[in-house]
């Protein structure tokens, strides 16, 4: 399957994924069922986009000089480490400027993996997975090269930055600066190795995080 190809499917998969549960409980009234339908639908997503980038016979400029895959998992927790010093810097900005760091989108994870342990493989293993193949593999990566901008760093930034933006409004609760933030750094940790497992070891080591705060919060 050509790039471009695996790109549209990966997309528009991802947003029937995305939509799929609430149009489940909209017309079958399944609403007491939303969370195991949530998580279900999520790791079901996982598993259908991955297939989907497996099938793809070319790889993006980025993939091109891919490392062995132990660089991934060293990298992987590295990038951990940089995310939370990310997050400690930006909530010192945050609170310097008088604004709340309070993210609503985390509390509500929180929440739902506190009152639905189930909830915690949607958090930690589906939407990772989802999330970096649709923002950083295709938005990122395969972007770049379909548009022409592959073989130039101006290219590489400009779309990491239009990646960035989108992971940081589909995340929408105010925090735009901290979760494009976010989307950078897992950009650079995908161009660091040449390999999409490098951001989604990270992004899953960070939402684990929130779960295990979540279970000793109880």
């Amino acid at each position: 399957m050509k790039l471009s190809k695996s790109s549209l499917l990966i997309l528009i998969t991802y947003f029937f994924i995305f939509f799929l549960p609430s149009i489940l409980i909209s017309f079958f009234n399944l609403g007491k069922y939303y969370i195991p339908i949530q998580t279900l639908d999520y790791l079901l997503g996982a598993v259908l986009l991955s297939t989907i980038a497996l099938q793809t016979t070319e790889l993006n400029s980025i993939e091109y000089g891919r490392k062995p895959f132990i660089n991934a998992i060293f990298w992987g927790v590295i990038g951990l480490g940089l995310i939370l010093l990310l997050q400690f810097i930006i909530n010192l900005l945050t609170i310097a400027s008088g604004a709340s760091t309070t993210s609503q989108n985390t509390q509500t994870l929180l929440t739902l993996a506190k009152t639905n342990s189930f909830f915690i493989f949607a958090i930690t293993i589906g939407a990772p997975i989802m999330e970096e193949l649709v923002f950083r593999k295709v938005l990122f990566g395969n972007l770049s090269n379909l548009l022409g901008w592959n073989n130039t760093n101006l290219g590489l930034v400009i779309t990491a930055l239009i990646s960035s933006l989108a992971f940081a409004f589909m995340h929408s609760d105010g925090h735009i600066i901290l979760y494009a933030s976010i989307g950078l750094l897992f950009c650079w940790l995908y161009n660091r190795t040449g390999r999409i497992q490098t951001s989604m070891i990270t992004h899953m080591l960070m939402n684990s995080l929130i779960a295990i705060s979540a279970i000793f919060m109880k």
